[in-house]
């Protein structure tokens, strides 16, 4: 199994992922490149972990044409089952009725709340609990007379967690494909990436239970966080923040390479950052708002050695100055 989201994934090869990725989208790929992109893939299994974390990232919604997929972005959360039902039956789907209806596609784009690229959204539960669900997420609810239960299909989400407003004392849980997260009156952050979750805690504490039968629980506290799989709990690491940086709408860069960098921007930004392999381990270091992504490609091409180019009006590529 490829681990999508791996970090020691070398910076060049994350960038000329990326690069072909771009170029597909384009549309000008010509059957020469289709050749060498193959080849390209076939070479080092790196090759295809690279590609596929570029692809879990930056374009959830390849295999819809433009125009449904806009349509599908900003249709109401409550009435996507039905529109995508439609685009089935209808038969513009790109992707194959079964595989789409199966898939992690489906599951997203039939989610109780689904949050489109380069969007984030705040709701408030039931019990007056908030999340905030980051870019690209898709999360189902379902509050039972004995359990407060979330289910992260994709993405990341915030949590602060509220006393339960009845006298029934129901958990609150995350569950994710690897397991549940329990909340200890809390306030964290899980991630459901492709081949593993992550959670992170910024008050009290959380219960991880992988999936798995008889696994050991593992308890988070404040400043801990931990990835896991449906078989274990991976060592815990340390953080110091109060809440994930994406939900007060900023990137944290703590000196990592630029072709990481821009895969994070890539998820706050319609269309698509890329930067040449020879600059892939150029290191970022800073705090860089959302609000405005042209703001930050400019700040990068005023304060290093590189210039931006626009090969397409929704690819920008970094290339060395």
């Amino acid at each position: 199994m490829h681990n999508k989201h791996r970090s020691e994934i070398d910076s060049r090869i994350l960038a000329e992922a990326a690069e072909w990725f771009a170029l597909f989208r384009s549309g000008s790929a010509n059957q020469s490149e289709t050749t060498q992109w193959k080849i390209w893939l076939a070479e080092h299994p790196d090759h295809r972990a690279a590609w596929d974390r570029v692809e879990f990232h930056i374009d959830r919604f390849k295999s819809l044409p433009p125009k449904v997929s806009l349509a599908a972005l900003t249709a109401p959360d409550l009435s996507r089952r039905r529109a995508i039902q439609n685009l089935l039956v209808l038969g513009v789907v790109g992707l194959s009725s079964w595989q789409f209806s199966r898939g992690r596609y489906w599951q997203e784009w039939t989610a109780d709340y689904h949050v489109a690229q380069s969007e984030t959204k705040t709701i408030t539960l039931a019990d007056g609990s908030t999340v905030i669900l980051d870019s690209g997420s898709a999360l189902n609810i379902e509050y039972t007379p004995d359990l407060r239960r979330l289910q992260l299909v994709s993405g990341e989400i915030y949590i602060e967690t509220a006393p339960d407003n009845t006298d029934r004392h129901r958990p609150f849980v995350v569950d994710t494909q690897e397991g549940r997260v329990r909340a200890l009156g809390t306030r964290f952050s899980v991630s459901q990436q492709v081949d593993y979750s992550q959670v992170a805690v910024f008050a009290d504490k959380v219960e991880i239970q992988p999936a798995s039968p008889n696994t050991l629980k593992q308890i988070l506290s404040a400043g801990q966080e931990a990835r896991f799989i449906s078989t274990r709990v991976e060592p815990i690491q340390h953080n110091n923040l109060d809440q994930p940086p994406w939900s007060q709408g900023v990137i944290i860069a703590d000196n990592i390479p630029l072709s990481e960098f821009l895969l994070q921007l890539n998820r706050y930004r319609k269309g698509y950052v890329t930067c040449a392999p020879e600059i892939a381990d150029m290191r970022i270091i800073g705090s860089f708002p959302l609000k405005d992504t042209d703001r930050i490609l400019a700040s990068l091409e005023t304060n290093l050695p590189v210039k931006l180019s626009r090969p397409f009006p929704f690819w920008v590529k970094v290339l060395p100055r």
